[in-house]
């Protein structure tokens, strides 16, 4: 694996030509890219603009093209991944094959992201046991985009149905502390506490507590790129307890402080 800090000053306007022969992720960290072009394998896609915190996604062996226009600075992360160890991880999921998986550009998802910088951190700060947590990370990305993908996707005996769990989530982003009570989303959906909880999970892989925090860690990194709030003052809107606990959190998902995360966005 390979992670490189791509960086951008006084350009609006930039050409793209990216083909690996293993997976690629491309991670916009400052910057947005408002009007362009994009093609994969000589076809147009439709374009999206990107913000910081957009991913895109390209399988081994798609070149992508194009161009586009934005803000005049602008910082990426670029993470390749051999073949041979996608294969390997693709492997081990009944069903999942790496050609399945489309391209995706510019898309936004709090796993992927944060195992985006995890592996950028371990790759920059490496020690003894960085290649077994790079490992770990590149694993838990890819088959997070499996997931995503829906190319394995068996929904799960007993797990909510779609329209209840889009309700559920529905009333989580809805939320303005984005902490709803179980017994609340429960009712939302017509059965207990207890059955509410095991389908979530069986749904979604998460519990409803794991994946609130989660929802509330990604709003708090959006508020790090795109505003200078205090590290107190967004603890305090994205519903954390107290400043330690936020950055212990924080520094859990993310591999990095709430400080050093906003630095890194803003080189």
């Amino acid at each position: 694996m390979r992670a490189d800090l791509i960086k951008r000053t006084g350009l609006e306007r930039q050409e793209t030509k990216i083909a690996f022969p293993g997976p690629v992720f491309l991670l916009n960290l400052k910057g947005v890219a408002r009007n362009g072009e994009d093609f994969v394998d000589g076809r147009r896609i439709s374009f999206q603009p990107r913000r910081a915190g957009s991913i895109v996604y390209m399988p081994g062996g798609k070149d992508w093209t194009g161009w586009d226009e934005g803000d005049a600075t602008a910082a990426y992360l670029l993470v390749s991944i051999e073949q041979g160890f996608a294969d390997e991880v693709f492997g081990g999921m009944v069903g999942a094959r790496p050609a399945d998986l489309p391209p995706s550009i510019g898309f936004r998802d709090s796993v992927a992201e944060m195992a985006l910088q995890r592996i950028a951190i371990e790759l920059k700060q490496p020690d003894p046991i960085s290649v077994t947590m790079v490992e770990s990370q590149a694993t838990q990305l890819l088959a997070q985009m499996v997931r995503l993908s829906g190319v394995y996707r068996e929904q799960a005996k007993g797990g909510l149905s779609s329209f209840d769990l889009k309700r559920a989530i529905g009333m989580i982003e809805a939320s303005s502390d984005g902490r709803p009570t179980l017994a609340a989303l429960a009712k939302e959906v017509g059965v207990s506490r207890f059955h509410f909880c095991r389908a979530f999970k069986q749904s979604t892989g998460m519990t409803p507590h794991a994946f609130i925090a989660r929802r509330r860690l990604e709003q708090s990194a959006d508020m790090l790129r795109s505003t200078n709030l205090s590290a107190t003052k967004i603890a305090m809107e994205c519903g954390f307890g107290s400043s330690s606990h936020f950055t212990i959190a924080f520094k859990r998902a993310f591999g990095a402080s709430p400080t050093e995360f906003r630095r890194k966005c803003r080189i």
